[in-house]
């Protein structure tokens, strides 16, 4: 799996909406990728309910957002970039793009998981629109571990799956919150906090399972920019 980050540079100064939607239409609204918010000197740009002011991006600053999946896919989406766009009342000029290769080479005792933008937790169990706080592991890496095995929902092997994944993570006291993200028209409430778990087992399921979390992010509408983490205390070839 890869990350690519692409590096923009604003002409003028522009008013612009949370989500990914500055990297989905610079790529064309690609699909089965991640795609991040903007993000300005190592933080993402998150435009919170609580927050009356508009968010902005300056001209001539440059920006980034990360594209992550399958090398397919993120080298299908980077085709879609063009050198110059217009978008959002000014133009866009790509600076660079970074290509990332993502392998976990080995897991520690203990990892952390620090939620950088707003997680959009579902449950494993039950199919429905309301989502979940939790630090569960099977809660939270749930979406990873049906990119990482390709069962979807339903599946008999997922559910075995799941529940042997359970059983490989234990949780630990964490720090657990939640945000409202103004989202288009409307408010998202998110989990943020810092989630610490020990690992009682090692399996090949756990490797791809934290890949896919270091690429792709935990929870739903990863493509619109929620739930992209940095993993703690696991060495992997790139970590935010």
């Amino acid at each position: 799996m890869i990350v690519a980050e692409i590096f923009v540079k604003p002409e003028s100064d522009a008013i612009i909406p949370f989500s990914s939607k500055v990297g989905k239409s610079l790529l064309l609204d690609p699909k089965n990728v991640s795609i991040s918010p903007l993000k300005y000197k190592g933080k993402y740009l998150i435009k919170y309910g609580s927050v009356l002011t508009f968010l902005e991006v300056i001209g001539g600053n440059v920006y980034s957002f990360e594209v992550g999946g399958d090398e397919r896919n993120v080298y299908s989406a980077l085709i879609n970039l063009g050198d110059k766009s217009l978008l959002f009342n000014t133009y866009w000029k790509v600076v660079d793009v970074e290509v990332h290769e993502v392998e976990v080479s080995s897991i520690p005792k203990n990892f952390g998981v620090d939620i950088l933008t707003p997680a959009l937790i579902v449950s494993p169990y039950v199919k429905e629109k309301r989502k979940v706080f939790t630090n569960k592991s099977e809660y939270v890496f749930f979406n990873n571990i049906i990119d990482a095995t390709g069962f979807n929902r339903g599946d008999v092997k997922l559910s075995e799956v799941i529940s042997r994944f359970a059983q490989l993570l234990w949780e630990e006291p964490s720090i657990i919150g939640y945000a409202n993200v103004r989202y288009g028209d409307k408010l998202v409430i998110g989990m943020i906090g810092k989630l610490r778990y020990s690992v009682k087992g090692e399996d090949e399921v756990l490797i791809k399972v934290l890949e896919d979390a270091i690429v792709r992010g935990i929870g739903s509408s990863r493509r619109n920019g929620f739930g992209v983490v940095r993993i703690k205390g696991v060495e992997a070839s790139w970590l935010r």
